[in-house]
């Protein structure tokens, strides 16, 4: 992965808070203001726009003029390239011994930023994250929250290849982090965001529960990117089997749980209507299944499912399908997504 220049010399005990967006004017005051009533004081923003042309910009301008003791900085891109690439420009930019995500279309309760480095502080940890409160865009009804179990929490790091529990706007890092790890892969179309945390622990870094809920996670708006449940199901099982055999890790182990993931994007393949989901494909059963079958060749079912489901796609006479890959060919190539996810 591409190693990261920092431009700037560290400031000590500062937070550098970046916020990528697209299309995201309704937002983005918001998000501002979220870092304004924060408890914790020491903060700057790095505000990307990820090529649209809304008036984010004028709003962020405002809010520069109204706090002229601050960082706020603005940057747009021409085209829309993705988060992973408006977050990599970002953290070349900041200053702050700390860095903190915050999609513009999330929001901050005021004690999130203060939590989080009581957090890393505290235990010596190179990254901090909460569980998120998710709420429906229009009614602001919870929905719930997402975060680990504790299941998950004595039994990390095996608990992300189950599910990815780490949400970016509920994360607070040390700088340092992305001078060691290097930039987010902007090849990924999806699941960025779990390869980037699986490449810290591969890295050796240490991660940090923070106990209570410090983070809105907003969800069904039609800013945000089109749901692809099955793709992202796809690129779930693609992203923990790279990181199976890294060291530490029990790789039997890890097996299970690859094998588990690909057997369930399969069965979401066969359950989602396209209409509701737009990546879903019977024809991926088939693939899915026998990749699930390639982890553990004792399943013979699979081989024979598998194959029977790629039998019946070929008899209606359509052509074969691959897995559909989350690395694209080249960073231009990827469909981009919305930061406002």
């Amino acid at each position: 992965m591409a190693k990261l220049t920092l431009e700037h010399k560290e400031i000590k005990d500062l937070v550098s808070v970046v916020i990528p967006t697209y299309g995201g004017e309704r937002f983005i005051a918001e998000s501002l203001d979220v870092v304004c009533r924060q408890s914790y004081p020491n903060w700057e923003i790095l505000v990307i726009e990820d090529g649209s042309r809304d008036g984010t910009q004028e709003i962020v301008a405002e809010f520069a003029r109204r706090h002229p003791s601050r960082r706020i900085e603005y940057i747009r891109y021409e085209r829309n390239r993705g988060p992973s690439h408006a977050r990599n420009l970002a953290f070349a930019k900041v200053r702050g011994e700390f860095v903190a995500l915050l999609d513009v279309d999330d929001r901050w309760l005021p004690d999130h930023l203060s939590a989080s480095l009581e957090s890393l502080r505290t235990s010596g940890s190179d990254v901090a994250y909460s569980t998120v409160v998710m709420f429906e865009d229009q009614s602001e009804m919870l929905l719930g929250v997402w975060g680990p179990d504790w299941n998950d929490l004595c039994d990390f790091p095996y608990g992300l290849f189950r599910r990815n529990f780490i949400t970016p706007s509920a994360t607070v890092m040390r700088r340092q982090v992305l001078a060691d790890i290097g930039t987010w892969d902007t090849r990924l179309r999806y699941c960025e965001d779990l390869d980037f945390w699986l490449r810290c622990l591969a890295g050796g870094k240490k991660f940090q529960h923070v106990s209570g809920c410090h983070t809105l996670y907003r969800r069904n708006h039609k800013e945000a990117a089109t749901s692809k449940t099955c793709a992202v199901l796809e690129a779930f099982a693609q992203t923990i089997e790279r990181y199976m055999q890294f060291p530490g890790l029990k790789e039997r182990r890890c097996r299970k749980f690859v094998y588990n993931a690909y057997l369930q994007a399969a069965a979401f393949h066969a359950q989602m209507d396209p209409r509701y989901d737009p990546s879903a494909d019977p024809a991926r059963i088939g693939p899915l299944m026998l990749y699930a079958w390639r982890l553990r060749p004792k399943h013979v079912e699979f081989l024979l499912k598998g194959s029977l489901h790629s039998l019946r796609h070929w008899l209606k006479g359509r052509k074969p399908v691959r897995l559909a890959p989350i690395l694209s060919a080249s960073p231009e190539a990827a469909p981009a997504q919305s930061a406002a996810a």
